[in-house]
C-alpha cells in the first residue's frame, strides 16, 4: 500500500506489503577524524519468488575488502514509525548504528552515534531527492536521502584493530524497489575542507511505461543554503564524460552552473537487486576524489573545494550518458 506517511518519511521500511520482486537497503557511511578508516555498511531485504532472506553488506575503503552477509527474512524488524530496523542483534536508525558482526575471518562490533545531523529538507511537493516521481508507485527504483551530513561518536572493533570514529563524518541514503536501473553513475561526498559541505551526484536509466529516460538527480549543499539539480527541476547535463578513469561532469539551471571532476579510487564488489535477487555485481569506490565547481550565471564563480573519501559507482553500461 503506497501510503502518504510513507511517501513523506521515505527512511522508514517501505515494503510492509511486498511478497515479491522487492528490495531494500539503507547505506551507511562513517569517516574517521583521520580519514584513515572508510566503511560502509548496508543493511537490508530481497524478497522473490525463489528465495528470500535479509542481509548486512560491508565494505572498508582501505583494503576494497567486502562482505556480504545473509539472514534469515525473519530476522529483519522494523518499526512503522520511524527508520528503526534490525538483524540479528545489528541495530540501525536514524541516531544510531550498533554492529555485532562476525563470519569465519570477519568481524566487526561497536556502536557509532551520529550527531549534529543534516536531514535532507522536504516540501509538499518534493517530500525526497525524486521530487514529484516520489507520488509515482511503479518507479522502478526509488532512491531516498536521509542524513545529508553529520558527525559521528563512538567506535568498533573491527578484526580485532579498534578504530575511533568520534569527530568522523556520517552520511546515510537507501533505495528500494524491484531492481537497480541497468545501467547508472552515482557519486557523494561529504568529505571537504569546508566541513559542512555535501555533495550527491546521479543519473540512471529509468524505466517509463514502455520507454526510458535518463533520470537526473544532484544536490549540493554548501554554507547553510541546499541546491538540487534534477531532471524534475529543469536542470540539464552539458557535458559527461569518462576517461582514463576521470568522470567529468557539466550540469546547468536556470540560476548555476555545477561542473565536477571525479578520479576514480580503489574499491570493492557490492551485490545490487535485479526483480529482488541480489545477484548483479557492481563495483564500488569510496576512496575517489571530487573536484567541485559552482558558478552564478553566466560565470561567476561563486564556490571551489575538492571532496575526499568520495563514493563513486560507474555501473552497467554507463558510458550512454557520455556527451561525447
Amino acid at each position: 500500500m503506497y501510503t502518504l506517511k510513507r511517501i513523506f518519511n521515505p527512511e522508514i521500511f517501505q515494503g510492509k506489503y511486498k511478497r515479491n520482486n522487492y528490495f531494500e537497503g539503507w547505506y551507511y557511511k562513517i569517516i574517521d577524524k583521520s580519514s584513515e578508516n572508510i566503511l560502509a555498511i548496508i543493511p537490508g531485504v530481497a524478497v522473490s519468488r525463489h528465495s528470500e532472506h535479509s542481509f548486512i553488506q560491508f565494505i572498508d575503503a582501505k583494503t576494497g575488502f567486502t562482505r556480504y552477509l545473509t539472514f534469515p527474512k525473519q530476522a529483519f524488524t522494523y518499526s512503522e514509525k520511524e527508520l528503526n530496523v534490525e538483524i540479528e542483534g545489528n541495530h540501525f536508525n536514524k541516531q544510531q548504528m550498533s554492529l555485532n558482526l562476525k563470519d569465519n575471518d570477519f568481524s566487526i562490533s561497536g556502536d557509532i552515534e551520529f550527531n549534529d545531523i543534516v536531514s535532507f529538507p522536504k516540501t509538499l511537493l518534493n517530500p525526497g531527492i525524486m521530487g514529484p516521481y516520489s507520488f509515482v508507485p511503479f518507479m522502478e527504483c526509488h532512491h531516498g536521502i536521509i542524513n545529508i551530513h553529520s558527525g559521528l561518536r563512538g567506535g568498533l572493533l573491527f578484526n580485532g584493530q579498534s578504530i575511533d570514529f568520534t569527530g568522523g563524518y556520517g552520511y546515510v541514503e537507501k533505495d528500494w524497489g524491484k531492481s537497480f536501473p541497468h545501467s547508472w553513475i552515482w557519486l557523494q561526498s561529504n568529505n571537504f575542507c569546508h566541513r559542512d559541505t555535501s555533495l550527491m551526484f546521479s543519473i540512471a536509466s529509468i524505466p517509463w511505461f514502455r520507454h526510458e529516460f535518463d533520470g537526473l538527480i544532484a544536490f549540493l549543499r554548501i554554507n547553510g543554503s541546499f541546491l538540487r539539480f534534477a531532471t524534475y527541476t529543469g536542470a540539464k547535463i552539458k557535458e559527461l564524460t569518462v576517461n582514463d578513469g576521470i568522470l567529468r561532469v557539466s550540469i546547468e539551471d536556470s540560476e548555476h552552473i555545477l561542473k565536477l571532476e571525479a578520479s576514480y579510487g580503489k574499491g570493492g564488489i557490492l551485490k545490487a537487486p535485479k526483480k529482488g535477487i541480489m545477484e548483479v555485481e557492481i563495483t564500488e569506490s569510496i576512496t575517489s576524489t571530487v573536484k567541485v565547481e559552482l558558478a552564478e550565471k553566466p560565470g561567476r564563480l561563486i564556490f571551489r573545494d575538492v571532496g575526499e573519501n568520495t563514493g563513486l559507482e560507474l555501473a552497467g553500461n554507463y558510458r550512454k550518458f557520455a556527451t561525447d
